[in-house]
């Protein structure tokens, strides 16, 4: 099954700019790169390309040797140079820039399966020399595009399953259960482990399984050090780590500095509901589960954040809550706009946390984002 991925390649790209990819192990990098590539060939174009593996001894050699000679020597006359999981290979940026500066007219592209190792190494050398695409598991979207689209049962399936795009194409339940597991042992956690040689998995797998079954909830980074006796900081790091790997990313408070409103704390939601699940190690179907509800704010929150991102990027998002206990599951706030949405798996006519947000923001908008009603929402 193919599936056609919204962002394009050939709408970055630019002669003497470098285009970075970013994403989750898996996701899809390595297959969009290799698309547009069959387009160029398909459009009959004479662009001689180069790929290079990140992950190669040799290409590490030369990409982080900072020496222009063995850059050109290794580029050659190609038009086109291709490195996936650039993150891996030091001193990438100053490399990157000397190609930039000495050959205007090449197009690179780069991938990389942490933004944190990567936009460390080539944000400052870099600065206004490259253009970037974010790329997450399969949009609403993309998945609705596909062949053999049936939104009940995919519905179901990404709740359970969550996006990845082998994950997505698998038609047998127990082979998508050991996509996801695999994915988890043999990539994500590997990766986050060899950032600063962390050895102790564990505490990364307690971190994460407290977040799962934390989800629709503030996450307090004090009860987190309590619970598995480390310190603050620590747990701050952890968290950090994991957002820079795709694997997590934070909701904050909003709130325009009334006494009564929550301001200073943070949701924790994650980019695939699979990994979640696999985390708990709970697959079960919808109808005998008890989180749904959790499930069900995940999944719109992170298509959502797809849709902004790939359409509409500017877009600053929060969730909302007085101390009285009314709450506003999400809320985006752009131009002069601010919109409040409140999720449930079945239709919400009305309640107490509607009545106080309109109160407290006479010109906010606010809707019920449920099972009937949320394709709109997510761009689907």
């Amino acid at each position: 099954m193919y599936i056609e991925r919204f962002p394009k390649i050939e709408d970055k790209i630019e002669a003497g700019k470098v285009l970075v990819i970013y994403g989750a192990r898996q996701v899809g990098k390595s297959s969009l790169v290799k698309n547009y590539i069959e387009k160029l060939k398909l459009n009959r174009s004479n662009e001689k390309q180069a790929f290079f593996n990140g992950e190669d001894v040799n290409v590490q050699a030369i990409f982080s040797s900072m020496n222009l000679k063995t850059l050109n020597e290794a580029v050659g006359d190609v038009s086109l140079v291709i490195i996936d999981e650039a993150q891996v290979v030091r001193n990438i940026g100053i490399s990157l820039k000397l190609l930039v500066d000495t050959k205007p007219e090449l197009k690179i592209i780069v991938t990389g399966s942490s933004s944190f190792e990567l936009s460390g190494q080539i944000g400052e050398p870099l600065v206004g020399r490259m253009n970037i695409i974010n790329l997450f598991p399969l949009w609403e979207k993309e998945v609705k595009d596909a062949s053999l689209y049936d939104y009940i049962t995919d519905l179901d399936f990404a709740l359970r399953f969550g996006r990845y795009p082998a994950v997505f194409k698998e038609p047998v339940v127990e082979k998508k259960k050991e996509i996801v597991t695999n994915i988890v042992n043999g990539y994500l956690l590997r990766d986050i482990l060899a950032f600063d040689r962390l050895k102790n998995s564990k505490l990364i797998l307690d971190i994460l399984k407290l977040l799962a079954y934390q989800i629709g909830n503030e996450v307090s980074i004090h009860e987190i050090a309590t619970k598995l006796s480390i310190n603050r900081a620590s747990v701050s790091k952890y968290l950090d780590l994991l957002e820079q790997n795709f694997i997590i990313f934070p909701l904050r408070a909003w709130s325009k500095n009334m006494r009564n409103e929550i301001r200073k704390k943070e949701k924790y939601y994650f980019y695939d509901l699979g990994i979640r699940n696999s985390l708990i190690e709970n697959f079960d179907a919808l109808d005998v589960r008890n989180d749904i509800g959790a499930l069900w704010e995940n999944f719109l929150i992170t298509e959502r954040l797809k849709y902004n991102k790939y359409t509409d990027p500017y877009k600053s998002v929060y969730f909302w809550r007085k101390l009285s206990g009314a709450e506003v599951d999400f809320v985006e706030v752009y131009a002069d706009h601010i919109d409040g949405y409140e999720f449930s798996f079945t239709e919400k006519k009305g309640n107490k946390s509607r009545f106080s947000w309109v109160e407290s923001y006479k010109n906010a908008t606010w809707m019920n984002i449920h099972r009937e009603n949320y394709r709109d929402f997510v761009g689907g």
